[in-house]
């Protein structure tokens, strides 16, 4: 293609007039003798061109006509900036404004969204976390990257998403398992079978594992002690709603035990809250 009939095509593309284009900077005949290929405009010109048609210079300036190619280029500083950020919705944004998409830019939308919807399962906003992670997994399956791994971990998420009192229900165990075993989420995983026999590292699903053992043991009031100091050191840790969702269960259920009514209500109020929470 020639200088006038890539201008031409992406003006027709945008589907703005000559007179459009061409604004108070230079004139429709201008515009219409570079489309024609009778006029070599001036460099400033050429800018005011890209810049109106949001187009990439080089790309002009180029005898290529893969505009991908330059689009791709001249936004790559920015979209890894915003991973590296991990500010993925910007991230989000500047890949969606490039008109054709490719592998590599697939599995960046797929990290992004997947990295958005942990998130929201984390902090108690199921609703959204089911959108995000439903396009996490449908950007996984349209790049040619390995996304085994994503995948695997989105089936853990989705099932607490699609159902937070028994998430388990929901869960493809042999797909996470098979590829799982040596990451971080796979402690999730566990903690949410309730292995009191795993060797956590993660504080949190450690001391609510000891506390749950305690209550099969009806020793309800050391598992307070711990079920308590969970509850009370929860802002030193990354949030999980999921497990507060746990640990009010259990507070509930230990003081009910102990004839404690008015505590009872209390941890049930506030896993209530956080049920409610759930559907934001």
């Amino acid at each position: 293609m020639t200088l006038g009939e890539k201008i031409k095509a992406r003006r027709r593309e945008l589907k703005i007039t000559q007179s459009e284009l061409a604004g108070t900077e230079i004139t429709r005949n201008m515009i219409s003798a570079i489309e024609q290929d009778k006029a070599q405009p001036s460099l400033s010109t050429l800018k005011y061109i890209a810049n109106a048609l949001e187009l990439p210079l080089p790309y002009l300036l180029s005898n290529e006509n893969d505009l991908f190619f330059y689009v791709k280029k001249e936004r790559m500083p920015a979209i890894k900036n915003a991973l590296e950020t991990k500010n993925y919705n910007a991230c989000i944004s500047l890949i969606l404004k490039i008109d054709t998409l490719d592998d590599e830019l697939y599995f960046i939308l797929a990290k992004c969204y997947f990295e958005l919807g942990v998130s929201s399962v984390l902090l108690g906003s199921l609703l959204s976390a089911k959108k995000q992670l439903t396009l996490a997994k449908e950007y996984c399956n349209r790049t040619m990257y390995d996304t085994s791994r994503f995948t695997a971990i989105i089936t853990l998420y989705l099932a607490i998403a699609n159902n937070v009192n028994s998430p388990l229900l929901e869960f493809d165990e042999d797909l996470f398992v098979e590829h799982m075993e040596d990451c971080f989420d796979y402690e999730f995983y566990k903690y949410l079978t309730m292995s009191t026999d795993f060797k956590y590292t993660n504080y949190q699903y450690k001391t609510h594992m000891q506390a749950k053992q305690l209550i099969k043991e009806r020793r309800y009031q050391d598992a307070l002690k711990l079920l308590v100091e969970l509850e009370n050191t929860k802002s030193d840790f990354p949030h999980n709603s999921y497990l507060m969702f746990g640990v009010y269960a259990d507070l509930e259920a230990c003081y009910k035990q102990l004839y404690d009514y008015e505590n009872a209500y209390r941890y049930s109020s506030k896993r209530l809250s956080l049920i409610e929470g759930f559907n934001i």
